[in-house]
């Protein structure tokens, strides 16, 4: 019924909703006012080299107290408005929130800027590793700080105040432009800015709070991450929960319609209907300029088996002409060669013709020993799996270094030096993954993956930054922000699997992975190759669309959710919960949908009556026609007797009206319009209730199943329906790492757990971890030989299978996807990691139980890590229900699973 919103939200705007709003963003898309360049000159020189356009109007948008957008290909520069932020605003004695979208990314920030501003303190919340809680700098993941923020939003303001009030309210209390913003005031547990939480992704916050008034900017890198299907509505939110007043730096790769969001941000994600003057505009500095141009390649290589027996010279010499070089494919201004397209399907054609196959192995090193001889390194290599990006990595035996290269000598001193920095370093060095890392980058090859253990990740992003790794083999996930000055970017394949099957990459994800290529300050040129050798070669209009494709479209991934209302109403707002949603991106979709779709709906209802008018002049009336069709119908089910009636009423229509079986047609497709006409109008109808129906029906099952329950003591704003928590929602809206009504649940329903070891609740955890396991290994049913954990489980799963109908009985959009929630697989894993007590065991657990289910070390880790983070929420629980007994139990498990090179460790902190 919903698909007319999924086929109408790509519709534009209508013009009146764009004139409401279009007149405050300001689009910087001119060259610099020279009369503004004088203004702010001594901000600008401030920078040792020549300011790109879109650089200067995101320092004008920080200086006048607004919000800026910046959207760049990677490698633009779109960073240095973040950077200026964090100056300006620590200069005049303020907080500076940083957001980037992944831990790794995170960590290197904190490192980088560290090094950078040694004069300005800067801590880290990632839920794993929290430091320096009082630093100037915050860098954090987005989900601490929406839940900070959901804290804060409501606490002096009445339940039902509106959105409008909301927004006036906290600009009058804070500063409208950006200014000083108030004192530090005392959360609700009395906590200053870089209070410490518990959870990785969004767990409950335990006390003190950060203080949210003393920030006066968030910095959020890599904004287009607002469309990760799992995680964008946490950046949706966080954006919706900030006050006006806090400044936003948001960075982006290309996206399209940037204007909209920009409008968005402006004034929907507040609530307002209308802009004024005072209100803080977005500055939207885009560019679609490489500072580094691109040229892309296709590259071909072959062995002289091919020309064995070949006669045909002309043949011969084109073979030659086109392959180990470089042919191509999209020049530096992105005009598309179809002839190279062309040349490669008739060499590849060639190939199979005369059974001529290369090796993966010997088309990388052919490349390598051309990237070599024309200077071309370094280069970092696309691999699609992570087991394949090892294995590529070993099949280099081209050598790559210089030939008075140092780095084979020093290479693993400097590592262990490095690493010498844990406390456990030993464990680290005497790890085959360690030794096997460095053998590889004493040849200047190094991997990166998320698989690999963490502590080894981050060993070659140092080496890469100090220059040492030559030729980089990772996955997709490396092109999201992390620096990696690279000349070369190489594509082992255009198709990745998302999880459904193999598809073409996306323009998006192409050009985010491209766009390492080209060094700002050190290349005139960056190079981009693809290894046709090694991968089904595109169409035409396929490969044009990997290439030159649309940037992506920010579509909303909020959803209305259990832990939505329960934060809502945990925070003061006990009615009209859907008003907060209606601020969401989601509504502005829906608005376009409608707009849409009453379109259509007014077409429908022409066409209908045009072809009334038309059944009317027919020689057999509508109604008549009608009833024949109804009547046809009835025949098929009618008994004996019945069916002879009504075929006798047939015959005598049919002699009546001779013209019957044309005007039926007639008739047949007005009703067919007139039942299109009626089912768009309840499609129209769901949209327009859309958000208040998901709203109404998430707080009904939280009735229902006793989270939540109606306030007998008055009614809302309207006579609206006014809520409570119950005792059973206040605990379930301070769980956030799962699902928050199922563990609330199986607490009570376990009495606390008051019969289960921590061992067992480890393994009952470790049910929640997200890890991936091949599918000919997963297990379906619960791995356990423990009756009492199995039958816990085996509640726990009843209690998603409940769930779940009851969100598909009732069209529910949650964003649970519950047939990804539970892993069996780790149950006996964890319980028996708990009963490693020193070095060796914990060696032989990792390189032979866990190898078992071809679970990598990193994987392993981060189940580990999950583990924790649930066990800190549930102590959170405990501490203010009074459960001491659970809570001593859950405190002993950080220590039980986080052993060896099983830690939250890093080498940037």
């Amino acid at each position: 019924m919903f698909h007319k919103i999924d086929l109408f939200i790509l519709f534009k705007t209508t013009d009146n909703l764009e004139s409401i709003h279009i007149k405050m963003v300001k689009i910087c898309d001119n060259e610099y006012p020279v009369e503004n360049d004088e203004k702010y000159k001594e901000y600008f020189r401030l920078f040792s080299y020549q300011l790109s356009a879109f650089q200067k109007y995101s320092i004008e948008a920080i200086l006048e107290g607004n919000h800026c957008l910046v959207t760049a290909h990677t490698g633009s520069g779109k960073t240095l408005p973040a950077e200026f932020a964090i100056q300006h605003f620590v200069g005049k004695g303020k907080k500076v929130v940083y957001c980037s979208p992944i831990k790794a990314l995170s960590n290197q920030k904190k490192y980088e800027f560290t090094q950078k501003y040694p004069h300005i303190s800067f801590g880290l919340f990632t839920g794993d590793i929290k430091t320096n809680p009082e630093a100037d700098v915050i860098i954090m993941t987005t989900e601490i700080l929406m839940n900070h923020l959901f804290l804060y939003t409501n606490k002096n303001v009445p339940s039902t105040t509106s959105s409008q009030e909301i927004y006036e309210s906290t600009t009058e209390k804070e500063g409208a432009s950006g200014g000083t913003m108030g004192s530090p005031e005392k959360g609700a547990s009395g906590g200053t800015m870089g209070s410490l939480e518990k959870g990785a992704s969004g767990g409950t916050m335990g006390s003190p709070e950060i203080d949210i008034s003393q920030i006066a900017c968030v910095v959020f890198d890599e904004v287009h991450y607002i469309n990760d299907r799992e995680r964008g509505q946490v950046w949706e939110k966080t954006m919706m929960l900030l006050p006006p007043a806090v400044q936003l730096v948001m960075l982006s790769a290309t996206i399209d319609n940037p204007q909209g969001f920009a409008e968005w941000v402006e004034t929907k994600r507040l609530g307002l209907s209308t802009v004024s003057k005072n209100d803080k505009k977005v500055y939207l500095a885009s560019t679609n300029k490489r500072i580094v141009p691109l040229t892309e390649y296709c590259f071909l290589t072959t062995t002289e088996a091919i020309f064995k027996g070949l006669k045909d010279k002309a043949l011969e010499k084109e073979i030659r002409d086109n392959t180990n070089t470089l042919l191509t494919l999209q020049n530096s201004s992105g005009v598309f060669d179809e002839k190279t397209v062309q040349t490669v399907s008739k060499m590849i054609k060639t190939f199979e013709n005369r059974q001529v196959y290369m090796k993966r192995q010997n088309v990388l090193n052919n490349l390598a020993q051309h990237l070599v001889d024309r200077e071309m390194l370094p280069a970092i290599a696309f691999v699609f799996s992570r087991k394949q990006v090892e294995v590529c990595a070993s099949e280099i035996t081209t050598n790559l270094l210089e030939f008075d290269s140092k780095t084979p000598y020093t290479i693993r001193r400097e590592c262990e030096q490095i690493v010498r920095k844990l406390p456990n370093y030993n464990e680290y060095l005497e790890l085959p993954e360690y030794n096997k890392l460095v053998s590889l980058l004493e040849k200047g090859i190094g991997i990166h993956h998320s698989g690999m253990i963490p502590i080894l990740r981050e060993i070659v992003e140092l080496m890469i930054s100090k220059k040492y790794i030559k030729l980089l083999f990772a996955t997709e996930s490396f092109a999201i922000g992390l620096d990696c000055p690279i000349r070369t970017a190489i594509f082992t394949s255009l198709t990745k699997f998302d999880g459904n099957g193999e598809r073409y990459l996306y323009a998006h994800e192409y050009s985010q992975m491209k766009g390492r290529a080209g060094r700002r300050g050190i290349d005139t040129v960056g190079h981009v190759i693809h290894l046709n050798n090694l991968f089904k070669l595109p169409t035409m209009s396929e490969y044009r669309a990997i290439l030159s494709g649309k940037p992506q479209q920010l579509i909303s991934k909020f959803h209305v959710s259990y832990a939505l209302i329960l934060n809502l109403l945990k925070n003061g707002q006990k009615t009209n919960f859907h008003q907060f949603s209606e601020r969401s991106m989601i509504q502005t979709e829906l608005i376009r949908s409608i707009a849409a779709q009453q379109i259509y709906i007014d077409e429908l209802t022409a066409k209908s009556t045009k072809k009334r008018e038309f059944t009317d002049r027919l020689k057999t009336p509508y109604t008549t026609c009608v009833k024949v069709i109804s009547l046809e119908i009835q025949l098929k089910t009618l008994g004996n007797k019945k069916k002879k009636d009504a075929e006798r009423e047939l015959r005598a229509i049919q002699d009546e009206y001779r013209t019957l079986n044309d005007d039926l047609k007639q008739a047949k497709e007005l009703l067919a319009i007139n039942n299109e006409l009626d089912n768009e109008k309840i499609n129209l109808q769901y949209m327009e209730g859309f958000i208040k129906q998901q709203t109404d029906t998430v707080s009904m099952v939280l009735v229902d199943e006793g989270f939540i329950e109606v306030d007998r003591s008055g009614k809302g704003e309207y006579n609206t329906t006014a809520y409570d928590l119950t005792e059973l929602g206040k605990i379930a809206s301070d769980i956030a790492e799962v699902h928050p009504l199922i563990l609330s649940k199986m607490l009570v329903k376990y009495d606390y757990f008051v019969h289960f070891t921590t061992k067992q609740l480890i393994g009952l955890f470790s049910c929640f971890t997200d890890i991936k396991i091949p599918a000919d290994l997963k297990a379906s049913i619960p791995l356990t030989d423990d009756s009492t954990l199995k039958q816990c489980i085996n509640d726990l799963a009843s209690y998603y299978q409940y769930y779940e109908k009851r969100e598909m009985e009732n069209d529910m959009r949650t964003g649970i996807k519950y047939d990804e929630e539970l892993i069996y697989d780790m149950i006996d894993f964890s319980m028996s990691w708990c009963d490693c007590l020193d070095e060796q065991e914990c060696k032989y657990f990792i390189q032979n139980i866990v190898a078992e289910k071809s679970i990598s070390v990193g994987d392993f880790t981060k189940a580990m890590l999950k583990i924790v983070t649930i066990a800190n929420e549930v102590i959170n629980v405990c501490e203010k229900i009074g459960q001491i007994e659970l809570k001593h139990k859950l405190t002993q498990i950080e220590g039980m699973v986080l052993k060896y090179i099983t830690t939250s460790q890093s080498l940037y902190l």
